[in-house]
C-alpha cells in the first residue's frame, strides 16, 4: 500500500458491496445506508469516482462474473454475507451491554458510521491507515458525532492496543467487541497471536469476530486461478492461512473461548435461504470468540466448548 494513497482493497471491497446490495435479491444485505455513505465515500477521490463509473457501465457488470471467476468467485456477494454477519454480531453484543466497539483495519466500511447515531451510549473507534483514514474522516466531514472517533495509525509501528490506551476516550473499564475484518490473513502468525494477546490484555469482558482464510490448497477453497499473483502483483500476498477444524483450538490456545463460527454454506442458510447464488465464495470464514475469563457469562453461547 503507498503511503500516501487510500488502500486499493479499502476500494474494492466497497465497490463490491454497493454491486451486491443493488440488486434486489440481496438488499436484505446491505442497508441503504450504507449505500449512500459509501458512495459518498468513492464521490471523494478520484479513484472513487473512477469506481463508481465502472459501478454505472454495463460493460463492467457484465465482466464481474468473468473476472470474480478468475480470482475470487462470488466475492461480491460474499462480501454483503460477511458484513452482514458483522453487523448482526455488533449489534448483538451491544444488546448484552457492550458500550465501546472498535474497528481495527476499518477502510471504507460503515458500520461504525451508521450505528454511532443509532446507539449514542456506545462510543465507536477506527483504527487504519492514515491515508485510509484521512480520506474517510474527509468524506464524512460533518457528519461524525462525539461518540466515533477515526484513529490514524500505522500498525508496522505502533500496535492496536497502544493506539486505544493513548485516546482519551477510549475506557478499558467498559466491555468492547474489536472487529478484524480482512485483515488477519496478510499478518505473519507471531502478529496475530500478538494481536489476540494484545487485547486480551485490555480487559476481560474482550470480545471479537474477525475474518480468516484457508489455504490455497484446502479442497474446501474456491479461489480462481489467478488470485495468487493478483496478490502478488499487489504486494499484500497472504501469510496467515488457518484451516477451519483448527480453530476451536487456535482459539482457546490464545485464551478466549469460541462463539460462533459460520462458512459459506452455513452463511447462506442463515441470510440466503430462499436463494440459490450463481456462485457463493468458499475459502473465508467469520469467527466470534471472547475472552475465556468471561465464558461463564456466556456459556449458552458457546457451542464449541
Amino acid at each position: 500500500m503507498k503511503e500516501k494513497v487510500a488502500s486499493s482493497t479499502a476500494y474494492t471491497v466497497l465497490q463490491g458491496l454497493m454491486l451486491t446490495g443493488e440488486k434486489p435479491e440481496y438488499r436484505h444485505l446491505v442497508t441503504a445506508k450504507t449505500l449512500e455513505t459509501g458512495k459518498t465515500i468513492l464521490e471523494g477521490s478520484h479513484e472513487g469516482r473512477r469506481r463508481l463509473k465502472q459501478l454505472n457501465s454495463r460493460l463492467f457488470r457484465a465482466l464481474v462474473p468473468l473476472m470474480e471467476w478468475l480470482i475470487l468467485p462470488g466475492i461480491s456477494t460474499h462480501y454483503g454475507l460477511r458484513k452482514k454477519y458483522i453487523r448482526d454480531a455488533v449489534e448483538n453484543a451491544i444488546s448484552q451491554g457492550y458500550t465501546m466497539v472498535v474497528n481495527l483495519g476499518a477502510g471504507f466500511d460503515t458500520l461504525a458510521y451508521e450505528l454511532h447515531s443509532q446507539f449514542s451510549e456506545v462510543t465507536f473507534f477506527e483504527l487504519d491507515h492514515p491515508a485510509t483514514s484521512a480520506h474517510k474522516q474527509s468524506a464524512l466531514d460533518g457528519q461524525i458525532s462525539d461518540n466515533f472517533h477515526l484513529i490514524k495509525v500505522d500498525f508496522k509501528k505502533t500496535s492496536a492496543k497502544e493506539a486505544l490506551v493513548s485516546h482519551e476516550a477510549y475506557d478499558a473499564t467498559m466491555p468492547a467487541v474489536f472487529i478484524c475484518e480482512g485483515v488477519l490473513m496478510y499478518l505473519p502468525v507471531s502478529d496475530v497471536k500478538a494481536l489476540f494477546s494484545g487485547l486480551a490484555e485490555l480487559g476481560e469482558t474482550t470480545r471479537i469476530v474477525f475474518s480468516s482464510v484457508t489455504s490455497f490448497s484446502d479442497p474446501k477453497n474456491n479461489c480462481g486461478p489467478l488470485l495468487n499473483l493478483y496478490l502478488r502483483i499487489k504486494g499484500e500476498p497472504l501469510s496467515w492461512t488457518f484451516p477451519l477444524k483448527d480453530v476451536a483450538s487456535f482459539i482457546k490456545e490464545q485464551g478466549y473461548v469460541l462463539l460462533d463460527v459460520a462458512e459459506a454454506g452455513s452463511l447462506k442458510d442463515r441470510y440466503l435461504p430462499n436463494i440459490t447464488p450463481t456462485m457463493l465464495h468458499r475459502g473465508e470464514y467469520l469467527v466470534q470468540a471472547q475472552v475465556s475469563s468471561t465464558c461463564d457469562e456466556v456459556e449458552a453461547s458457546c457451542p464449541f466448548e
